[in-house]
Parts: structure tokens; sequence; C-alpha cells
């Protein structure tokens, strides 16, 4: 999983990037022609009016804002894995237990919260320990 992990955020980074070098790293929502434009103006999407509400999705998505989700997601994986630390545990009845210790090869609530959001399945099987 964490490897996994680490090549979504690289694959996100990256497609960030690219989009980055094309428009610019701050983008915007502009009403009046149902766009987005960038730092210096320039457009880097358009849509229909009556398409208006993904144009704000874009423009909350910027390059940047991607960018900083990243290093951020990566700060927790330096946290949580692949090393021994004490973690908020679920158990199978989806319950949150107490702090728990977990080990080198253990991969933390925290880590497959995390995974789900880049669109790891979160499944917990009783031979998985509940962690």
């Amino acid at each position: 999983m964490l490897a996994w992990l680490n090549n979504a955020i690289r694959d996100r980074e990256r497609a960030a990037r690219l989009t980055e070098s094309e428009g610019g790293q701050n983008w915007r929502e502009d009403p009046f022609v149902y766009g987005v434009r960038d730092q210096t103006n320039v457009m880097v999407a358009r849509s229909r009016e009556e398409r208006a509400a993904s144009i704000t999705h874009i423009a909350l998505n910027d390059p940047e804002t991607v960018l900083r989700r990243c290093a951020a997601d990566r700060k927790i994986l330096e946290l949580h894995g692949g090393r021994g630390h004490w973690c908020v545990v679920i158990d199978t009845d989806g319950d949150v237990d107490e702090f728990a210790k977990l080990y080198d090869s253990d991969v933390c609530t925290t880590v497959r919260l995390l995974a789900e959001g880049y669109g790891w399945p979160m499944q917990t099987t009783p031979a998985e320990g509940a962690v």
C-alpha cells in the first residue's frame, strides 16, 4: 500500500506540474466568461454557462493547491508509513479504538484513509488485526 500511495502522490504531482507549466500556478474563476484564468490572466479552462460549477471546481484545484496537498500528504506518510509508532486504530466493528502500538510492517488507519483519498479501496479484514 505504501508503494502504491507514493506512486499515486507522484502521479498527482506530475499532472499538477505539467498543468502549471502550461498556464501558471494560481488559478481563479472568471464568472463573466465561465472560465478559469491563471495569474497572468491566461484562460486555462472554459465552460458553457450551465457548467459553471465545474469551473469553480477546476479553479479550486489549481496546480499550487494540488502540490501543497501532495506535500502535506508526504509529511503524513513520513510520520505514519512503514515505521513503528502509536496510532488510533479502527476495530472490526468500525469503531475507533484507543491508541495501539504499530510496528514497521503495520499499516495504520491514517495511511489507509490517506490512500482511500487517492483511490485505494478501504477494506479492513479480521486477519489484518483491524489496523
